[in-house]
């Protein structure tokens, strides 16, 4: 009985080598036919849950653009830091009056603690200034820092603003003692003189006050394209006073 085992017992191995191979075989084709034929079509709606998806699997090129809405973000769980960074305050360069005898310098000279003239935009894309400048006569020029004089209207322009940063329409800030003109997209005239655009001009005393002083940009479009007809007068007004 044991000699006739052994006789039998290669043959019996064997074949199980050959049917464990074709069974390997098969497994393989199947998973390559699977991987082939089996799509979006296939899957049943909502067959595939959270649980079977991979931790991180879900990337930014995954999610269709605009697909991820407020009600799809938790109340509170956005911080500055999830935001587009804001920008930081960037001082300008001063006027000298074109010649040289209007030296215009940060406020802080006359008043302690006031900032230099600075501009940034907010993420939000609205225009921000800050700080106040005052303007001495130079030594260049006429020696004279008056704009009033014959085709000395330079001597006005504090400083100008890069073209990013120019008002969607002329702008009027400050007080007593510090009025200033931030001149639009088309520029601005006033008492005769032509200023050009972004320029920010001390209409009184040689001093403009910045301070909490902020506009939308050309280009917002929060912005009226047009004074509606029931401010007319009012925008006729303005435009005479060259503020439009």
């Amino acid at each position: 009985m044991n000699q006739a085992l052994r006789r039998i017992h290669p043959a019996v191995t064997m074949v199980a080598l050959c049917i464990s191979l074709l069974a390997l075989v098969a497994a393989a084709a199947g998973a390559g036919y699977a991987a082939a034929t089996i799509g979006t079509a296939q899957l049943k709606n909502n067959a595939v849950t959270e649980p079977k998806i991979a931790k991180n699997a879900v990337t930014a090129k995954k999610i269709k653009k605009n697909a991820v809405t407020t009600k799809k973000v938790k109340n509170g769980s956005l911080s500055a830091a999830d935001m587009v960074a804001e920008e930081k305050q960037v001082a300008p360069t001063l006027s000298n009056g074109g010649e040289g005898d209007c030296a215009w310098q940060g406020l802080g000279a006359l008043v302690s603690g006031v900032g230099l003239p600075t501009y940034r935009k907010d993420r939000f894309g609205t225009i921000h200034l800050d700080g106040g400048a005052t303007a001495l006569d130079g030594a260049g020029g006429d020696g004279d820092c008056d704009p009033s004089d014959p085709g000395q209207t330079s001597d006005a322009i504090a400083f100008i603003l890069p073209a990013a940063y120019i008002p969607a329409k002329t702008q009027l800030f400050g007080g007593i003692g510090g009025l200033a003109i931030v001149a639009g997209p088309t520029g601005a005239t006033f008492s005769g003189g032509s200023f050009p655009p972004g320029a920010v001009v001390g209409v009184s005393g040689g001093i403009v006050l910045l301070d909490g002083a902020s506009f939308e940009p050309v280009g917002s479009p929060v912005v009226l394209p047009k004074v509606s007809k029931a401010t007319k007068k009012q925008g006729d007004l303005r435009k005479a006073l060259g503020l439009d």
